[in-house]
């Protein structure tokens, strides 16, 4: 196995953790609803208000999407590396 792998794998591993955990979930979407919520309150014509809130939401599911990503690799990897060890026994 390759320590690249096992670092995938590892990686993967920790992303799975932080997604799943309640209280990570909790404040991704209450930061989520208040972003969304100060959009709807910022006045119509106060553009830098609300590109500066749309860049803030879109950097929160770029975060989310990176951890994801991270999740979904090691998972590959494990996936991978399980079917190496096979074709070896």
């Amino acid at each position: 196995m390759k320590d690249k792998s096992l670092e995938e794998i590892k990686l993967g591993e920790q992303a799975s953790v932080v997604l799943e955990n309640p209280a990570f979930i909790n404040a991704m979407q209450a930061v989520k609803d208040n972003i969304i919520k100060a959009m709807g309150t910022s006045g119509l014509g106060d553009e830098q208000t609300h590109n500066r809130l749309v860049i803030a939401l879109q950097l929160l599911n770029q975060i989310e999407k990176q951890l994801t990503d991270v999740m979904q690799t090691g998972k590959m990897a494990s996936i991978q590396t399980s079917s190496k060890l096979k074709i070896f026994r």
